[in-house]
């Protein structure tokens, strides 16, 4: 177990921390790509920049830990628990994320894209302006959740929970929607052009002005407005 410990830029590639405690280290930049990081217990770490690119991390706990910019691709971090973490701008790129717990965590403008969120809980998580593109977010829990912006391109989001969700300014082309829960969800200006809503739960979602068609096509935009279907 590491406390307080200065580990700054270290390189700790395929190291095995299976079980360990790393309380309020400084892992700033740290190279640990391939580690096994299962079961850990990352109590306010700095992760900042580091380098978690392949790492086993199921299992893990994350509380208060600085996670801005870090690299993530292709980590397994399925079933893990993120408590209030910061993690703008990480790169969670083809990560899997299966059954994963994000608490009142921000994930402003991370790239979450072809990721594996499939029945994670991503209650009131902000995510304005990430990047989802492709992400697979089956039976995903987003109630609440702060998509603003958000590219969410071609995403499967097949019975995933929006309720309530901000939308607004968000791409879902091409998204498929079957089964999801939409109610009371915002869809201000969100682009929906080829977006699958068979079966979707759409009860009292506020419309404001939906783009129905591809950008690029201005002059045959399709827009509706809400206070027209009252």
């Amino acid at each position: 177990n590491f406390y307080e410990a200065n580990l700054r830029e270290s390189v700790f590639t395929r190291a095995n921390f299976e079980s360990s405690t790393l309380y309020r280290c400084d892992l700033c930049m740290a190279n640990l790509s391939h580690a096994n990081l299962s079961m850990v217990d990352f109590y306010k770490t700095n992760l900042y920049t580091a380098n978690l690119s392949h790492a086993n991390l199921r299992h893990s706990h994350f509380y208060k830990a600085d996670m801005q910019e870090t690299l993530l691709t292709d980590a397994d971090l399925g079933e893990s628990n993120f408590y209030e973490v910061d993690m703008r701008e990480a790169i969670l790129q083809s990560a899997s994320l299966v059954r994963t717990t994000f608490y009142y965590s921000n994930l402003c403008n991370a790239n979450l894209g072809q990721s594996n969120l499939n029945c994670a809980s991503l209650m009131g998580a902000n995510m304005a302006k990430a990047n989802l593109r492709r992400a697979s977010c089956v039976g995903t829990n987003l109630f609440r959740a702060i998509l603003t912006g958000a590219d969410l391109t071609e995403a499967d989001l097949r019975e995933a929970v929006l309720r309530l969700a901000d939308l607004s300014n968000t791409s879902l082309e091409n998204a498929n929607l079957f089964r999801a829960n939409l109610s009371e969800a915002c869809l201000d200006y969100a682009q929906l052009a080829g977006a699958n809503f068979k079966k979707t739960n759409l009860w009292r979602v506020n419309l404001g002005q939906l783009i129905l068609t591809h950008p690029g096509h201005d002059r045959d935009a399709i827009t509706v407005d809400s206070s027209a279907l009252n």
